[in-house]
């Protein structure tokens, strides 16, 4: 019987050497990262409403907590086979991944689920990916996408706001900013200038136009100047109303600052809305590892109701390592009128239904690994 035992782990452990032998090998003509971002912050919410004052932790501050796969592998000939599996973290309960559609159901990877080709000819992924637009958005954007949850340009600009715009595109109710059952287009660059495609499609019988995206967006950087512009189209499930939107961005480095600016506007036909976002701001280094960012925006509804909103943002973020990074804000959000329950509060997550002004501060780490 010891015998056997013997000759069981002699055979256990050959096996292991072989696969440890094989390995460098097939690393060499493929590579897998793990990666993902730890994000959390301590937020005082004052409201001057019957909601009074709140404090919490959240997640996702200066930028949405996730966990992603992703890998390549060299197919020769200057062509490489990818993937792309990226999730959200909702790390203040531990929880995983955001529900869309109707009915509503948790996607482990909500952010991405993505195969494709890339080579010289540029990109082409399929599957749950970002529109276009966030080309636009996101270069530009005062905060880098920072506090997405009450963001202006998150939001709204990108149209991540399931009540909003939940009913047009691909992913039958949720947010409009990935689409399922998309195919994107990216070119290479070529002398800072780039261009993506993308169609998403509804997948219903007998008109392909239903639940349907379709965008396009161009960028030219030269490394201190960024310009980019973006427009989309989005269908209901029925074929009977449309979405469009156009988005534009623009960054210039200084030695000594960086200043961006954004624009959007989105439109609902049925109804004549439209959604305004200006956005505008400032990033100061004011040492080697201390980063300070000021940020303006302005949400404006029209067509068919009349309604605004201000955010005035101010950032302090010390770099605690390549992979760390303290941070503290103070910021402040008014509406013109009181928010009520039944329409669209232009300061979500930020000024609560009952009031039209708040004051909020948080202090928080993020680590990315």
């Amino acid at each position: 019987m010891e015998t056997d035992r013997v000759k069981k782990h002699i055979i256990a452990m050959a096996a292991l050497c072989a696969c440890v032998s094989v390995a460098p090998s097939a690393s060499a003509q493929s590579a897998i990262t793990l990666y993902g971002i730890i994000d959390a912050g301590l937020t005082r919410l004052t409201n001057d409403g019957p909601q009074g004052d709140m404090t919490k932790v959240d997640t996702g501050q200066m930028q949405v907590s996730r966990w992603g796969i992703k890998g390549q592998e060299d197919l020769g000939g200057g062509y490489k086979a990818r993937f792309g599996l990226e999730g959200t973290l909702l790390n203040d309960t531990g929880g995983a991944g955001v529900g869309f559609g109707t009915p509503t159901s948790t996607s482990l990877f909500d952010r991405e689920a993505t195969v494709g080709i890339a080579g010289g000819f540029g990109a082409i992924d399929i599957g749950r990916q970002n529109i276009v637009g966030i080309m636009s958005v996101g270069m530009a954007d005062p905060l880098g996408l920072g506090f997405a949850s009450s963001s202006p340009n998150v939001l709204f600009a990108a149209m991540n706001n399931a009540a909003v715009y939940g009913p047009y595109g691909a992913n039958n109710g949720g947010t409009a900013l990935r689409q399922n059952n998309s195919i994107k287009y990216t070119s290479p660059v070529f002398k800072g200038l780039s261009f993506a495609v993308m169609r998403a499609f509804g997948e219903q019988s007998g008109d392909a136009q239903k639940s349907s995206y379709q965008g396009g967006a161009v960028l030219y950087n030269t490394g201190k100047l960024a310009v980019a512009g973006a427009y989309a189209r989005m269908k209901n499930n029925t074929n009977t109303d449309l979405l469009t939107s156009h988005a534009y961005g623009i960054k210039y480095a200084f030695p000594a600052v960086t200043l961006k600016s954004t624009y959007s506007m989105n439109e609902l036909r049925s109804t004549g809305r439209k959604i305004a976002i200006f956005g505008a701001g400032a990033d100061v280094p004011v040492a080697q590892q201390f980063l300070v960012t000021a940020a303006y925006y302005n949400t404006r509804r029209s067509g068919d109701l009349a309604d605004d909103s201000q955010q005035y943002i101010l950032i302090g973020r010390y770099l605690m390592s390549k992979r760390t990074t303290g941070y503290v804000s103070i910021g402040r959000a008014v509406t013109d009128e009181v928010v009520t329950a039944d329409q669209i509060n232009l300061a979500q997550n930020f000024v609560a239904v009952g009031s039209d002004s708040a004051n909020r501060f948080t202090m928080g780490i993020m680590h990315m690994f």
